[in-house]
């Protein structure tokens, strides 16, 4: 026989507020509070509207977030990612309340990485490096304990570190449908030939020819390579030739239209407007 263990009233552990100068705001992601929290089954949250983000790190238990009138299931070892913009609202689990780090962030920048990440359409997160993402909130409510005199610079790197921790979730997650076992698959080969671009980025390579290696059509191709990089293939491509190109210039005597075929660009001009383009500065001036 099962018996559910209920937690007879919500216990908030930590809870630390902080408000921002506005030069603060214009250079940091603002972190506006940060706590912990074990929930009992009546404790609920909704709002219309709110300031800010909030991450909820579930440690225990499981709950329930709602975005206008969707809602998405949240296990211990998930975070959840409320944009509060909008009509939102989040409640544990009865029969097993969760325990929730959480995090209040605000940032015209955090919209941007929201949308990067997709959280409007998937805001629930598998924490693959847990240790690391509670780390993150216990040194936030830590650093809102002490506040220090580089909190707001300290919060900033410790939000920084968090998001690269979501990417890298997001990243690697296969997707839960009927197929995940050749999604999961695909996800492995967009990984090897991301190695093999980075050894042969001189080659004139083709988005068709790409999508043919790892065994998927143009458009999934396309779709998968711009979630897990931020860009399309073409232009991680040429980004990864300038990187090489800078190398070269900084480290090398070599001629400029000499760099310009070893990276893989046929016109020593073209690779010139395109090198200033991504850079800003000439490559002769870069050197």
């Amino acid at each position: 026989m099962e018996y559910a263990i209920y937690v007879l009233a919500t216990r908030i552990i930590s809870s630390y507020h902080h408000t921002p100068t506005e030069l603060e705001r214009r250079l940091f992601y603002s972190v506006l509070r940060a706590g912990h929290i074990r929930t009992a089954p009546d404790y609920r949250v909704q709002r219309d509207s709110y300031p800010g983000h909030d991450l909820l790190l579930c440690i225990g238990g499981a709950g329930i977030i709602q975005i206008e009138s969707r809602s998405f299931p949240v296990r211990a070892g998930e975070l959840a990612w409320l944009n509060c913009h909008g009509p939102h609202a989040h409640w544990p689990s009865v029969r097993d309340p969760w325990e929730l780090l959480w995090m209040r962030v605000d940032s015209p920048q955090f919209m941007l990485i929201a949308e990067a990440l997709d959280v409007e359409t998937n805001p629930v997160f598998a924490m693959h490096r847990l240790d690391s993402a509670i780390n993150v909130f216990q040194s936030a409510c830590k650093l809102l304990r002490s506040r220090p005199l580089n909190m707001s610079a300290a919060l900033h790197a410790a939000v920084s570190s968090l998001t690269a921790i979501l990417f890298e979730a997001r990243q690697s997650a296969a997707p839960e449908r009927p197929d995940h076992v050749a999604a999961r698959t695909a996800s492995h080969d967009l990984a090897a030939l991301l190695d093999k671009l980075r050894v042969e980025y001189r080659r004139r390579w083709r988005v068709e020819d790409l999508a043919q290696l790892i065994g998927i059509s143009v458009p999934q191709f396309f779709r998968r390579f711009k979630q897990a990089t931020g860009s399309s293939p073409i232009d991680w491509l040429r980004r990864q030739r300038v990187n090489e190109a800078k190398r070269r210039l900084s480290e090398t005597c070599s001629r400029i239209s000499d760099i310009a075929s070893q990276v893989g660009y046929g016109d020593p001009l073209y690779f010139s407007r395109d090198f200033k383009k991504v850079v800003g500065v000439s490559p002769r001036r870069y050197r």
